[in-house]
């Protein structure tokens, strides 16, 4: 279903004629700017008793122009979709081109996630409370609304089965998000090198979880993931259309400009820099996994000399903890773990987190300088809006399947190195 209306802006007076697809999501806030002068224009459908009529901020509903023409400036907006930017073309509803791009198949697996996120979304508050609950280490009221509120009965006041109920949470909670079988293949994969590593020098490995554990870095860095979670559930209207590229192999081909139909760049970039940040410092674990299989110890990494003899390698986990995100994988050698493809994106990151971006409100272009160009900023790249919230999607994702290595090595340290035995548990 999509509704029609024409907009007049309440900066400019221009109009706008707005093809509004009608998502399933109860209530549907979006956003576009004016073309003719960029002021942000809200609408929301959606609500208690409120139906298909539509609350606008920022314009003012005029006289319907119907048929749409070719002289008013034109907008397409769904939630649920990548829209196009073209002219208005009837019958090419959001819905149709979407339809066009991916199989039958595809569209109901993708229809599916978005039921999970519009059917959980309520949840979403007793979900960040159990998070912080967690956290806070208040467990008899983390068991009793964990219970109440999902269902997820806590077998023990054991830290295993405390930590079993958080994951059952946190995949009930996030799984729209996961690429499928992504999770189950990276718990699978650190169970494997874990086993290999305590079969090999199992004193060793003990004593880097030690090492993880004595000093809070595990611990710590579960924590920040945690509170990852809440917010990318924040992030729910923008991450929409970006799980329909999940089977866009077009897009994925060739990344063309799309509108996303809700908030704007400035509202997520904090967070792909957080995750980013999180993902370096998982990388010490990885890392530390890595030294152990190939050397024999946590601390040691591959030599690597300069002209003059000198060692460059980092003289342990600590030194390579502070090792810059973008070069922290080249002392990872010949790593047993593969990243994400876009996962790790040290020059869009470090423009975000140290230099400058810019944003383009009406075309969702934007702009951003990776590199410190003293007075001048003259080598930006460029990225849609669109491809940001992909990768966005895509960083989190590599932050969710490593948060699988934390939970595996709590697990091994539950289970087999405090009791001396050597049976990890993904």
């Amino acid at each position: 279903m999509n509704v029609n209306f024409t907009l007049r802006c309440d900066t400019c007076g221009e109009n706008t004629n707005v093809r509004f697809g009608m998502s399933n999501r109860a209530v549907q806030p979006v956003r576009f700017a004016c073309q003719t002068c960029g002021s942000p224009i809200d609408i929301v459908i959606g609500g208690p008793k409120a139906g298909t009529i539509p609350t606008i901020t920022g314009a003012t509903r005029t006289k319907d122009r119907m048929p749409f023409d070719a002289e008013t400036n034109f907008v397409d907006l769904h939630l649920d979709f990548p829209v196009s930017f073209e002219p208005y073309q009837m019958g090419m509803t959001p819905f149709m081109r979407a339809s066009q791009r991916i199989s039958f198949k595809d569209m109901s697996l993708h229809s599916m996630r978005l039921r999970h996120l519009d059917a959980e979304m309520d949840k979403a508050r007793y979900f960040q409370t159990l998070l912080k609950l967690y956290a806070k280490e208040k467990f008899v009221p983390f068991k009793l609304n964990i219970e109440r509120t999902f269902g997820i009965k806590v077998k023990s006041d054991l830290p295993q089965d405390i930590n079993a109920a958080l994951y059952l949470l946190i995949a009930h909670m996030m799984i729209a998000y996961e690429y499928p079988h992504q999770s189950f293949e990276a718990a699978q994969s650190y169970y494997d090198i874990i086993c290999e590593a305590a079969e090999t020098h199992q004193a060793k490995l003990d004593a880097f979880v030690g090492d993880l554990l004595a000093g809070g870095f595990l611990k710590n860095l579960q924590l920040d993931v945690l509170e990852i979670y809440p917010k990318m559930l924040d992030a729910e209207l923008a991450i929409r259309p970006a799980l329909f590229l999940d089977f866009d192999e077009d897009y994925s081909a060739n990344p063309i400009p799309m509108r996303v139909s809700a908030k704007e760049f400035q509202d997520y970039k904090d967070l792909y820099k957080d995750i980013s940040e999180i993902i370096s410092r998982q990388l010490v674990l990885v890392a530390g996994l890595n030294n152990v299989l190939k050397r024999g110890d946590a601390d040691t990494f591959k030599p690597k000399l300069n002209a003059n003899g000198k060692n460059l390698a980092p003289a342990d986990l600590h030194a390579f903890a502070d090792v810059a995100f973008g070069q922290k994988q080249d002392w990872i050698d010949d790593s047993w773990y593969d990243v994400l493809e876009g996962s790790m994106s040290n020059r869009l990151r470090n423009a975000i987190a140290h230099y400058k971006t810019e944003y383009d409100e009406i075309t969702q272009l934007v702009t951003y300088y990776p590199k410190k160009e003293g007075m001048e900023q003259a080598q930006g790249e460029e990225i849609y809006f669109l491809e940001f919230v992909r990768r966005l999607l895509i960083t989190y994702r590599e932050m969710h399947r490593l948060h699988h290595l934390i939970k595996s090595l709590f697990y091994y340290n539950y289970l087999a190195r405090q009791k001396g035995e050597a049976s990890p548990a993904a």
